[in-house]
C-alpha cells in the first residue's frame, strides 16, 4: 500500500471501531431499555431476586404508612385498656410486619403476573410519552405538570387490605404519596430527543460498521490478511471496553444514587439485570473477535496453518456440500446457545451469515490455489503466492 492509502485504511478501521462502540450501546438501549417485553422480563427477574423484592416491599410498606393513619385505626379497634399499645403495634407493622406481608404478597404467582403485566403496560406508556405520542388511558402512568409519574397506590391498597387496615387517608396526607416521579419535565425533552436518535441510528450504525470494515479490508490491497486480523482485534477491543464500562459505570451509578451502604446491593442487582444485553454484546464481540483472529492465523503462511489447509484441501475440492453443511450446523449452534443479544434479529443474522460465508469461501479458494489437484498435502509445504 502507498502511504496515503495506508493512512486511509487505518483511519477507516479506527472510525469503524468507534462507530462499533456507539452502535453496541444503541443496540443495548433499543433491545433492553426501549423494548416492552424485554423490560417486562427483566422486571420479573428483579422481583424474583430476594434483595430487590425486599426493597420493593419496604417501599410499598412505607407508602402505606405515608397515606394511612394506621395508629389511629388500631386505636379505634383496640379495647380502651389496650389503646396505649397502638403506637407500638403501628411501629411493629411499619418496621417488620408490613414489609414481611408485602414480601409474601409479591411472591404470589398471581401478583407476580400482575407485576409483569403492569410493568409492561407502564413501560409502553413511558415509551409513548418519550416518542411524543398521546398517552391514552393508563391507570398507572400520568404526565401531569410535564412529569412522567408511576402510581403505586393500587399496590398499596392491596397491601392495606392484606394487613386488615382500611384505606382511610390521613387528614394531612400528601396527595402525591404513593406516586413515583420517573422523569421530570426538565428531562422529558432531552429524553424524547435521545429516543428518536436511538431508533433512527441503531440499524444504520450497524450497517455503517460493516461497510467501514469491508471498505478498509478491500482497500488494503496486498495487506488484506493483516487488516482482517486488525478487524478481529478491533472487535475484541470493543467487547472488552463495553465489559469495562458496564462494571465501571455500575459502580459509579450505584454510589451516586444510593448513599446508604445497606441499600446498594439491590441497586447493583438492578443494574446487572438491566445491562444483561450489554454483557451479551460484549461476550459476542469478544468471541467473534477471537474467531476472526483465529481465521487470520489459519489463512497465514505459518507451518501449522499450511498443514491444516492441506488437510482441508480434499474436503474443499471433493466434498463442498459436507463442508458447507458442517459450517451451517456450527453457525446454528452459535445462534442457539450463544448470548441472547446481538445476532437474534434478522439484520444481525444476515450480516453474520454473510461475513461467515465470505470468510469460508475465501479460505476455500486460497486452499485450492495452494494445493491443486494431485498435490500431496505435505506438512510444512510452502504455499503458492496468492
Amino acid at each position: 500500500m502507498s502511504k496515503k492509502r495506508g493512512i486511509l485504511v487505518w483511519s477507516l478501521l479506527g472510525l469503524a471501531t468507534i462507530v462499533l462502540l456507539v452502535s453496541s450501546l444503541t443496540v443495548w438501549a433499543k433491545r433492553q431499555l426501549l423494548d416492552d417485553q424485554a423490560w417486562a422480563d427483566s422486571s420479573s427477574q428483579l422481583l424474583a431476586n430476594d434483595e430487590v423484592r425486599g426493597a420493593i416491599a419496604q417501599k410499598l410498606s412505607d407508602g402505606l404508612f405515608q397515606r394511612i393513619d394506621v395508629e389511629a385505626q388500631l386505636r379505634e379497634r383496640l379495647p380502651k385498656r389496650s389503646q396505649g399499645a397502638a403506637a407500638a403495634l403501628a411501629a411493629a407493622l411499619q418496621n417488620t410486619i408490613g414489609p414481611q406481608a408485602a414480601d409474601r404478597l409479591l411472591q404470589r404467582p398471581r401478583v407476580q403476573a400482575l407485576w409483569e403485566n403492569a410493568n409492561k403496560r407502564a413501560h409502553a406508556a413511558v415509551i409513548r410519552v418519550l416518542e411524543g405520542k398521546e398517552l391514552g388511558r393508563n391507570g398507572n402512568i400520568s404526565t401531569a405538570n410535564g412529569e412522567v409519574t408511576l402510581d403505586l397506590r393500587p399496590a398499596i391498597t392491596r397491601l392495606a387490605t392484606r394487613l386488615g387496615v382500611e384505606d382511610k387517608l390521613k387528614a394531612n396526607t400528601d396527595p402525591n404519596a404513593g406516586q413515583l416521579v420517573i422523569m421530570k419535565s426538565s428531562q422529558l425533552s432531552a429524553a424524547q430527543t435521545a429516543v428518536k436518535i436511538l431508533k433512527a441510528l441503531s440499524s444504520l450504525l450497524l450497517i455503517l460498521v460493516v461497510a467501514l470494515y469491508a471498505l478498509a479490508i478491500y482497500l488494503a490491497h496486498g495487506r488484506r490478511r493483516l487488516l482482517l486480523g486488525a478487524t478481529g482485534a478491533s472487535l475484541l477491543l470493543v467487547g472488552l471496553v463495553i465489559a469495562f464500562l458496564r462494571n465501571f459505570l455500575g459502580g459509579v451509578i450505584v454510589d451516586a444514587l444510593v448513599k446508604t451502604e445497606a441499600n446498594k446491593q439491590p441497586v447493583r442487582v438492578i443494574w446487572a439485570l438491566e445491562t444483561s444485553v450489554m454483557r451479551d454484546i460484549a461476550i459476542i464481540l469478544v468471541v467473534y473477535g477471537v474467531l476472526v483472529l483465529l481465521a487470520t492465523v489459519l489463512a497465514g503462511p505459518n507451518r501449522p496453518a499450511v498443514t491444516v489447509r492441506g488437510w482441508l484441501a480434499p474436503a474443499f475440492r471433493h466434498h463442498p456440500i459436507i463442508v458447507w453443511t458442517a459450517v451451517l450446523f456450527l453457525f446454528l449452534i452459535l445462534l442457539a446457545f450463544g448470548p441472547k443479544a446481538g445476532s437474534r434479529e434478522l439484520l444481525g443474522v444476515v450480516i453474520l451469515a454473510a461475513t461467515t460465508a465470505v470468510g469460508i469461501e475465501a479460505l476455500r479458494r486460497q486452499t485450492l490455489r495452494e494445493f491443486p489437484e494431485g498435490s500431496p498435502p505435505a506438512a510444512g509445504k510452502t504455499p503458492r503466492a496468492t
